[in-house]
């Protein structure tokens, strides 16, 4: 793990407005963070300065983590969320003047990426599912791309100095191009490369507009370090997007970096065009499960009782996407020795064809066209599976031997093909499929019809009516 930690040096100063003493989880702020953020937003909180928070007016938790670390008592460190990043302790028995005494959670990459750094020398992470919560915006801003979206956009880019940004991206985190952005006159200012995990050569491109607050309102505040220790490496490009702020579809361009998302609003009065996005906010309601919005519909029966009562399959998928509700569908499938495949019957606006998913063992699946018709071989009787095992047929078969993997990946059938009825229903980041036989819905993270695959999960249909 690159050490681009936060190097602030902590200066002891009167208190301009008092943060938090103690958290919602019973721990009380060091005082060397008290300093800290008397030291960088305390000027903030008096109108002293013409700049947006670093941290946030308050600490909003206080408490401690797991994380194995040689230094730690009981392998546990003090951290404090902000409205825009987290405080950590990592050695409390070190000198609170040293300039990484206190340094800044790497909180994007983890909601990015879905990997939770629990532990130092060496590296420990844990994985969960990435965070589905919008990087701007208002809470469940459904214009707006997540975390999770933007995760799937960390490559490199070309040097595009001097350009003027037209780069877009929306919700389900396609990119392109939009050239009446160039009205805006926004350039990109600095081309910033670092080494990557895999010792990859990494690029990226920010606005001059972001180029100008690091220099001119943050890395003063952080010398003898730079900006960088504050936000991290860039991971992804600077894209123009919408998002909803205070219910109003708004135009913004938007940057995450290793622990901070910056955001340039046009509408915005100045200084408050350019803001560091609530990172620390999203990092603790991701984390600990307290992001709770309103959805203008919510689901019913069986899939209203699943999506209400577990937590994670609500923020996986999010509010449903439109007013008409669960439809019932044909729907058949077949086991196999290391997956599934089920066809749906669906033809609306977002997928005008019938599909088969895949679904491997490891919790992957993938979706493919059902293009098979009454005029094409029904199997190939040149396969001839081993005893008590079958040879798929029809839709099922078609892609089971043309797609490249597929048979390998699934084996045999276990079972001949099933028919069955069933139900789905589109949420925002998802879909939700239930099929009779099993009284089971299959949850598939990810937009079934506008991505190729993602992940699955199923579970018992415990609606009783």
């Amino acid at each position: 793990m690159r050490r681009a930690l936060l190097a602030l040096v902590v200066l002891v100063a009167s208190l301009v407005v008092p943060v938090a003493g103690v958290g919602a989880a019973g721990a009380e702020l060091d005082p060397a963070m008290v300093a800290l953020w008397e030291r960088t937003d305390g000027p903030v909180a008096a109108g002293e300065t013409d700049r947006s928070w670093l941290w946030g007016p308050q600490a909003n938790r206080v408490t401690t983590e797991p994380y194995t670390y040689a230094p730690l008592k009981e392998n546990r460190r003090l951290v404090a969320y902000f409205d825009k990043s987290r405080m950590e302790i990592n050695d409390p028995s070190g000198d609170p003047s040293d300039p990484w005494y206190i340094t800044n959670g790497r909180l994007v990459y983890e909601m990015m990426t879905g990997r939770i750094q629990v532990g130092q020398d060496p590296d420990i992470y844990t994985t969960v599912l990435p965070a589905s919560i919008p990087v701007a915006g208002d809470p469940f801003s459904w214009n707006t791309p997540t975390y999770q979206v933007l995760g799937r956009l960390m490559g490199s880019a070309p040097d595009r100095t001097g350009e003027i940004i037209t780069a877009t991206v929306d919700r389900d985190g396609t990119t392109g191009f939009d050239l009446s952005r160039r009205a805006a006159g926004l350039r990109y200012g600095a081309y910033v490369t670092y080494t990557g995990e895999q010792g990859e050569t990494v690029g990226h491109n920010l606005p001059e507009v972001f180029v100008d607050f690091l220099t001119r309102h943050v890395s003063p505040l952080v010398a003898p370090a730079d900006w960088v220790f504050v936000t991290g490496y860039p991971l992804t490009e600077p894209y123009w997007t919408k998002t909803l702020l205070n219910g109003q579809e708004t135009d913004v361009l938007v940057q995450c970096f290793e622990r901070r998302c910056l955001t340039y609003t046009p509408s915005n009065p100045d200084p408050f065009k350019v803001e560091m996005g609530n990172v620390g906010l999203h990092y603790q309601h991701w984390r600990y499960g307290s992001w709770q919005v309103s959805c203008p519909t919510v689901p019913v029966r069986g899939f209203g009782t699943l999506w209400s009562s577990n937590r994670e399959v609500r923020d996986t998928l999010g509010c449903p996407e439109d007013t008409t509700g669960e439809r019932g569908i044909r729907t058949a499938y077949q086991r196999f020795e290391r997956g599934t495949m089920i066809w749906v019957d669906v033809d609306d606006v977002y997928n005008p064809e019938r599909s088969i998913l895949v679904l491997y063992d490891d919790g992957t699946f993938a979706r493919y066209a059902d293009t098979w018709d009454e005029g094409q071989a029904v199997s190939d009787p040149r396969l001839t599976p081993p005893a008590g095992l079958y040879q798929p047929v029809r839709g099922f078969g078609k892609v089971w031997r043309d797609v490249p993997g597929v048979r390998d990946r699934l084996g045999w059938a276990v079972e001949p093909e099933r028919g069955s009825h069933g139900a789905y229903q589109r949420f925002n980041y998802g879909t939700m499929v239930w099929i009779e036989d099993f009284d089971q819905i299959w949850v598939f993270a990810g937009d079934l019809y506008w991505n190729p695959g993602g992940t699955w999960s199923v579970h018992d249909d415990t609606f009783d009516g």
